[in-house]
C-alpha cells in the first residue's frame, strides 16, 4: 500500500510540474525595469552597488545570462513582451526617428487586436493589475475611447504613467529633444524666418497680394510653430498619472514615486490574496530612465550618483513586493519574472547604465549592450535554486510560459513567436528555445542570431551597424535606425567566445559562407511570415493632436493640475 502510495505521489508531483503545472493556478508577478544595464545589478557582476533583493531572487530561482530583448527603445519592445510577438506584426515597429509613444494625445498604441498575456490570465480567472509605465498608447479615435489603455488590454486595475518618463518632467530647463538635436528650436525659427522673408519679397515686388501673403505666414506660422511647442512641453502635455482612467496627479511628483508605486502593488496584492483569486501583477517600474528622483532615504545610498541611488531604490522595490509574497504565504505558489526593457542608456555618462562587455546600449538597433539584458524567473519547489542559463532565450517567450503556468491554450489565430521556456527553467532540457532570432532597429532588420542545435557556439550575422561618434561606441544623444552604416559585406561574431563583439569572423573562413546560407534561408522565411499591418507610428498616428489630450481637471491648457490625494505627504519625499 506505501509503494502506491508513493508511487501515486510520484505521478502527481509529475504531472503538476510537467504538464499543467499545477490545478490551483499560481499567482504571476512580473517586475519590469527601465533602462537598466546588464552590468548593473550584484548577480550580472556589479560589485559597486548593493542589490540584495535581486541577487536574492537570482539566487533562489534561475539567472539568464543571455536574455535578449526585441528592441533596443521602450514602445517595441514591451509590445514584443506582453503580445509574445514581434514589434512589426502589431504595427508596433518604428518607421522614422520617433521610436517610442512620444504623446499621450497621439493615436499611436498597442492595436485592439493583440492578446496580451494578461488577457490570457483573465481568460483562466485571474486578477490582473499593471502598476508603473505602461507606453503602448490611451486613446485613438476619439478622447476617451481609450483603446490602447492598459483596462482594455486584459487588465482590471492600473496606476501609473501611461507614457513614459522624460527629461522635461524634471522641470529643471533640461529637455529631451534640445539633448538629440540642440539647435531644434532656431533650425524651425529659421525655416518660418526664411518663409516669411520670400513671401514679403513677393509682396513687396506685387507676385502675391496681401491676403496671399497673409496665409503663406499664418501657414508657416503654424507648420513651424507645431513641433516646437509640442516638443518643448512635454512636461505640460505628458507628466501625469492615472488611476484606472482618472488623472490623478499632473505634474508627477518624482521625489517618492517609487513608494507609491510599491503601495499600489502591495495594496492590490493583498487584495487579491483575500479574495482567493490568482493574479498577475506587473510591476513597471519607472527607475531607471531619467529624469532621475530617489526618495530622501535613498539619496547619497550609493557611490555612484543619483543612477546608484535610483538602482538600489529599484531592488528596494523589488524587495518590497518579493516580502509581501512571504507575509501573505504566496512565495512557493507565485512565478516571479524579472527583466529590463532593453540595455542602458551609455550615451548618459553618470546618467545612464552599465552594459559590462557588450557593445551600444539603448537606441543603438543590434548590438549586444542594446538587446541583452538581465532575466530572473524563481518559483520555489518548480524552477531548481541556482540554476543558470546560457541558452539564448527571448522575453516573447513569457508569453507562451504565462500561457501554459495558467493553463490557457495560445491563440491559434496568430503566430506566436515567442517559445514555453518552462521545460529549461525546469531543467527537463538543456535546449535552446530559439534557432535563429532576429534583431530589428526600427523596421529594419540589422542582426539575425543563429543558435546550433549541436555545440556551444551562438552565432551573429550583423548587417548594419550604428554610426557611431569617432573612436567610440556610442552616438551622441541616441542612435538613429536611418542613420545606420549598411555594411557591405556583413560582420560574423561568435558572441559565445565574443561577446563585446570585437572580432569579426573573416569572410574567407568555411565558417562564414556556411552561416550566410542559413542565415540567408531563415531571413526569407522569417519576412514570407510577416502579413501587413497598419504601422502605430505612422505620421498620422504618432503626431500630438489637441482632440486627444488630457488634462487633469479642466480644458486643456487650463487648470492642468492636480495632486493624488490618497497618499499621505510622506509618500512624496
Amino acid at each position: 500500500m506505501a509503494t502506491t502510495g508513493c508511487l501515486l505521489l510520484a505521478i502527481a508531483f509529475f504531472t503538476y510540474t510537467s504538464n499543467s503545472v499545477c490545478d490551483g493556478k499560481p499567482n504571476i508577478v512580473v517586475l519590469i525595469a527601465d533602462d537598466l544595464g546588464y552590468g548593473d545589478i550584484g548577480c550580472y557582476g556589479n560589485t559597486s552597488l548593493s542589490t540584495p533583493a535581486l541577487d536574492g531572487l537570482a539566487r533562489d530561482g534561475a539567472r539568464l545570462t543571455h536574455h535578449l530583448s526585441t528592441a533596443s527603445v521602450c514602445t517595441p519592445s514591451r509590445a514584443a513582451l506582453l503580445t509574445g510577438r514581434h514589434q512589426m506584426r502589431s504595427g508596433m515597429a518604428p518607421i522614422s526617428n520617433i521610436r517610442v509613444n512620444f504623446w499621450l494625445a497621439a493615436r499611436a498604441g498597442l492595436p485592439a487586436s493583440e492578446i496580451t498575456f494578461a488577457e490570457l490570465t483573465k481568460q483562466a480567472g485571474y486578477t490582473n493589475a499593471l502598476i508603473g509605465k505602461w507606453h503602448m498608447g490611451i486613446s485613438r479615435d476619439s478622447f476617451g475611447d481609450h483603446l490602447h489603455h492598459p483596462l482594455n488590454q486584459g487588465f482590471d486595475h492600473f496606476y501609473g504613467l501611461i507614457g513614459t518618463n522624460f527629461d522635461d518632467f524634471a522641470d529643471d530647463g533640461h529637455k529631451i529633444v534640445l539633448k538629440q538635436t540642440p539647435y531644434f528650436n532656431y533650425q524651425w525659427l529659421s525655416t518660418w524666418m526664411i518663409i516669411a522673408m520670400c513671401a514679403y519679397c513677393l509682396y513687396r515686388t506685387k507676385h502675391i497680394n496681401g491676403i496671399l501673403f497673409s496665409i503663406v505666414v499664418i501657414m508657416a506660422t503654424i507648420v513651424c510653430g507645431y513641433p516646437c511647442f509640442v516638443f518643448n512641453n512635454l512636461l505640460l502635455l505628458n507628466s501625469m498619472i492615472h488611476r484606472n482612467f482618472k488623472v490623478v496627479e499632473q505634474p508627477i511628483r518624482h521625489v517618492g514615486l517609487s513608494k507609491r508605486l510599491v503601495h499600489e502593488g502591495l495594496q492590490f496584492m493583498k487584495n487579491a490574496t483575500v479574495s482567493g483569486k490568482p493574479f498577475l501583477l506587473v510591476m513597471s517600474f519607472v527607475h531607471v530612465h531619467t529624469a532621475i528622483k530617489v526618495s530622501r532615504e535613498f539619496e547619497g545610498s550609493s557611490s555612484h550618483g543619483v543612477y546608484g541611488d535610483a538602482v538600489q531604490e529599484l531592488d528596494w522595490s523589488v524587495g518590497q513586493i518579493l516580502d509581501q509574497l512571504d507575509v501573505t504565504g504566496q512565495r512557493n505558489n507565485t512565478l516571479v519574472y524579472f527583466v529590463s526593457d532593453h540595455g542602458g542608456h551609455v550615451e548618459l555618462g553618470s546618467l545612464g547604465g552599465y552594459n559590462g562587455v557588450f557593445k551600444g546600449g539603448k537606441t543603438h538597433g543590434a548590438p549586444e549592450g542594446a538587446i541583452r539584458v538581465p532575466g530572473l524567473f524563481r518559483w520555489p519547489g518548480i524552477v531548481p535554486a541556482g540554476r543558470v542559463l546560457d541558452q539564448p532565450v527571448s522575453m516573447m517567450d513569457l508569453f507562451p510560459t504565462i500561457a501554459r503556468v495558467a493553463g490557457v491554450p495560445l491563440p491559434a489565430d496568430r503566430l506566436i513567436d515567442g517559445v514555453d521556456i518552462l521545460p529549461l527553467l525546469q531543467g527537463h532540457t538543456e535546449a535552446a528555445p530559439h534557432e535563429f532570432m532576429f534583431h530589428y532597429c526600427g523596421n529594419k532588420l540589422h542582426a539575425t542570431r543563429y543558435i546550433p542545435n549541436t555545440g556551444k557556439h551562438v552565432w551573429k550575422w550583423v548587417t548594419h551597424l550604428p554610426r557611431y561618434k569617432p573612436g567610440s561606441h556610442a552616438c551622441r544623444f541616441g542612435c538613429t535606425c536611418g542613420d545606420a552604416v549598411e555594411l557591405p559585406m556583413p560582420h560574423l561574431y561568435d558572441v559565445t567566445t565574443d561577446p563585446a563583439e570585437s572580432a569579426p569572423v573573416p569572410p574567407d573562413k568555411p565558417i562564414y559562407e556556411h552561416i550566410r546560407r542559413l542565415v540567408s534561408a531563415a531571413v526569407n522565411e522569417h519576412r514570407d511570415s510577416l502579413a501587413p499591418v497598419e504601422s502605430q507610428f505612422s505620421a498620422r498616428n504618432v503626431l500630438w493632436r489637441y482632440s486627444l489630450q488630457d488634462c487633469c481637471q479642466g480644458v486643456f491648457p487650463f487648470n492642468c493640475s492636480c495632486l493624488d490625494t490618497v497618499f499621505p505627504e510622506s509618500f512624496y519625499a
